[in-house]
């Protein structure tokens, strides 16, 4: 568990010291504020920043070449970089546009030679029409009146321009448009723009030298708006001021401190029962990884738990269930090789390098258990053979495999809500719903078999109906020491409301099985484009080609959907199934009041 105690700080001062007191604040970093004034400022706090300086700021951070960054300020004029960056970046789409023009129009007029167009009545009323004809159509040109030319061939088509003053009827294809200009202009156009865009590329990289000042003026806009906006969420008049926020309780020494030096008043008090404070996760280690996983799609409540390490376990697992194959693992290895000091520059980045890194061994530790190699078994005898201890081509065994996975990850998150409840009768639905899970699964496995097996249905029908009791004895926010029988009634139906959740978990539960099916359909795939591969390379020569592209086309488009299927049902089993059952309520995230300038 590691979502941080938190304590209300609340700090009295006189008038005079607000703007001294909520720069040191702002200084400090560790309060959450709340808001205080009689009309609060809606919405959060806007800096003086335009979307056009926004722009110019991105198009030089994604500079692929830059210049060493300046620290020093002088001779950095923030308004004069900007616009020269939005110019270069204006002016280099309006030249790669042209460039593309330029490139088509080239292209289409190479067949036909480096000519001038005559101008209008230079021929008489005689014009000039172009026609790119395929071989086996001329024969058609043969018993024409209008005199035509032939300008080229290549393999397929030949090009051919007719004399007349009007469109020639019953040509085979239709007309070509050529650009007016000759193929010697456009081509000396084409240059001029090729080394302007040159230019500008290295224009472009002489401003990237400002890119860390740039941010720093960025970043001082938004302290400032951060800053006014923590002003008018201050209570005052004119003689006292009052500040109230959430620390972490780990701070709260800093902030005895803070008020020490400024001579104001101080409370830190913990929340109350009528009080909501944010949400700090402060997960450390290996599995702190899937801390993004989960606030990716909600932030639990304050006085929920943490789910981080159980996400972190399971989309590992989930995603290797998923790719389901022990050589794409190795070559999500490689990637994330490639990628693993960039990775590690910063606290997010080694965060998603230790959750890239589990689910690269899980991955490849599952894909040899079910023996699959690009879709390829193992050698028989090898030593890889021996260490294939799930049979992924047993449909029934993988469905067991993936419901019992569901059920035992939902009877998890009921654990977990109970645990959240203890001290509270209703941790007794909680765990009602464990045993109603676990007991379904028992009697399912117990019924599903060729032979029935009695003990397990036995068990499972006990399970079902003690499950069952505790969700509608328990499932009630309402008194259990009324003496009204209405009173007992209704905390009666809110249970049998509860039940109706029995729907809910059995379809959940179900949900799970999108772990075999994704996992069969990239093992179909991948031993479709072997069988291809195979097929391709009996034939000598083009053969060879067809099976080398059908390999790399074919496995690097199911290996990308086994990514992508991996991330999207991974985190959708975590964040909708499993959250569902264990998070019922949502909190809000710890958001200081700090300094983004450094």
């Amino acid at each position: 568990m590691a979502i941080a105690s938190m304590v209300k700080v609340t700090l009295i001062g006189t008038a005079d010291q607000r703007d001294a007191v909520l720069d040191g604040l702002q200084d400090l970093g560790c309060v959450h504020l709340i808001d205080l004034a009689d009309e609060p400022p809606s919405g959060p706090p806007a800096p003086d920043i335009s979307s056009e300086t926004l722009q110019a700021v991105k198009f030089l951070r994604a500079c692929p070449t830059r210049r060493r960054a300046v620290q020093d300020g002088r001779g950095f004029r923030f308004e004069e970089v900007v616009h020269e960056a939005l110019h270069i970046e204006q002016r280099q789409q309006q030249l790669q546009d042209e460039r593309d023009e330029l490139k088509l129009a080239v292209r289409n007029l190479l067949p036909w030679g480096d000519f001038r167009l005559p101008p209008l009545g230079e021929l008489g009323d005689l014009r000039l029409w172009f026609y790119i004809v395929p071989h086996y159509r001329m024969r058609s040109l043969t018993e024409r009146d209008e005199p035509w030319h032939v300008v080229s061939r290549d393999s397929r088509f030949t090009y051919l321009v007719v004399v007349s003053p009007t469109q020639p009827d019953d040509m085979p294809v239709p007309r070509v448009r050529l650009d007016d200009r000759p193929l010697s202009q456009l081509q000396e156009r084409l240059e001029s723009v090729e080394l302007e865009l040159e230019d500008l590329h290295w224009q472009r990289v002489a401003l990237t030298r400002w890119n860390e000042l740039l941010s720093r003026t960025i970043d001082h806009a938004y302290d400032l708006a951060a800053r006014q906006h923590a002003e008018q969420r201050a209570w005052g008049d004119t003689s006292l001021f009052i500040l109230q926020g959430w620390a972490p309780e780990s701070e709260a020494a800093q902030v005895r401190k803070f008020a020490g030096q400024h001579s104001l008043g101080l409370t830190l008090a913990p929340p109350d029962e009528s009080d909501a404070p944010p949400t700090l996760l402060e997960n450390q280690g290996l599995t702190a990884g899937g801390q993004g996983a989960v606030t990716f799609y909600t932030t639990p409540a304050y006085r929920s738990w943490d789910p981080t390490p159980i996400v972190f376990v399971s989309f590992s697992v989930f995603f290797a269930m998923i790719m389901a194959d022990a050589g794409y693992a190795l070559v999500l290895s490689g990637l994330l090789l490639l990628l693993w000091r960039k990775l590690g520059r910063s606290p997010g980045g080694q965060r998603v390098r230790h959750l890239a890194l589990a689910i690269v061994v899980t991955s490849i530790a599952y894909g040899v258990a079910v023996g699959s190699y690009f879709g390829l078994p193992p050698a028989k005898g090898s030593f890889l053979q021996t260490l294939h201890v799930i049979d992924a081509a047993d449909t029934g065994l993988m469905m067991r495999i993936s419901i019992a996975l569901g059920a035992s990850h939902l009877a998890l998150a009921n654990l977990a809500r109970a645990w959240s409840q203890r001290w509270s009768l209703q941790m007794f639905a909680s765990l009602g719903w464990v045993v109603v899970l676990l007991g379904g699964l028992a009697l399912g496995f117990g019924k599903s078999g060729m032979e029935p097996q009695a003990e397990l249905v036995r068990l499972g029908t006990g399970g079902l109906i003690v499950g069952v009791t505790a969700v509608v004895l328990f499932s009630s926010e309402r008194s259990l020491l009324s003496i009204r029988p209405s009173h007992h009634l209704w905390r009666l139906l809110d249970g049998l409301m509860a039940l109706t959740g029995i729907s809910r978990a059995f379809g959940d539960v179900l949900s799970y099985l999108r772990l075999f099916a994704l996992a069969l359909a990239s093992a179909q795939l991948a031993a479709t484009f072997n069988d291809l591969t195979y097929k391709a390379s009996c034939c000598v020569g083009v053969g060879s080609l067809l099976a080398v592209v059908a390999v790399v086309f074919g496995h690097g488009l199911n290996f990308s959907l086994a990514i992508m299927s991996g991330v999207v049902h991974g985190l959708r089993l975590n964040c909708i199934e499993f959250f569902g059952w264990s998070l019922p309520d949502e909190g809000y995230p710890f958001e200081p009041f700090c300094k983004k300038a450094a």
